[in-house]
């Protein structure tokens, strides 16, 4: 890494243990060098079982940012869209690079997750969201991540009042209680996942 664009010419990759990370070049440079950047981390976008697509918050989002982002939308894969370098962002300029982002790129505000890789501010947030885009990999990020087990569990509790929310609206009396039973169950089998627990009959 480094301070001038375009340190990364080729593919880095890494282990952190529970799978692997490859830091592709930008793709976004032109000319012949370009080119060959965009190929070398298409190739790995193709491979890979999910994707981070980061953008720069200091130059932000430009609109022929769009095309490499359809592009790779094009792939299928589970992704998340990371606006990093917000420490270069003024405070009261945050909500409009972010909002600006997210108009460039045709998706809700909502669906950006603003850090600052420098600072360490909100990567924390990126475990949490790739668990949430990619539920087979829950399980594996709280054994992985054992910090993370209790906001892992409490995402899923979340979700779980939600779906439970939306159930009580049935008009129909006891229409509720079977899809409620699943949605509980699920959730306790999901927290005792989480945390390692095998779930034996006492237990239950």
């Amino acid at each position: 890494v480094g301070p001038v664009p375009g340190t990364t010419r080729v593919n880095q990759e890494g282990s952190a243990g529970l799978f692997g990370l490859i830091d592709t070049p930008g793709a976004d440079a032109v000319g012949p060098v370009g080119d060959r950047e965009r190929d070398i981390a298409f190739t790995a976008a193709r491979d890979a079982d999910f994707l981070v697509v980061m953008f720069d918050a200091g130059s932000g989002v430009r609109r022929a940012d769009r095309e490499l982002f359809d592009a790779l939308m094009a792939l299928n894969k589970p992704h998340l869209v990371v606006l990093n370098k917000m420490d270069l962002v003024k405070k009261g300029d945050r909500d409009r690079v972010i909002d600006s982002a997210a108009e460039n790129l045709g998706i809700d505000c909502s669906k950006i997750i603003d850090v600052s890789a420098a600072r360490g501010d909100h990567v924390g947030s990126i475990v949490l969201a790739i668990a949430q885009a990619e539920p087979r990999l829950l399980l594996s990020l709280a054994d992985a991540l054992p910090a993370y087990r209790s906001k892992l569990a409490w995402q899923r509790i979340i979700q779980a009042a939600t779906a439970s929310a939306s159930v009580a609206l049935i008009p129909l009396p006891v229409a509720d209680m079977i899809p409620l039973l699943g949605v509980q169950t699920g959730l306790i089998l999901t927290i005792a996942r989480i945390y390692g627990f095998e779930i034996t009959i006492a237990r239950a």
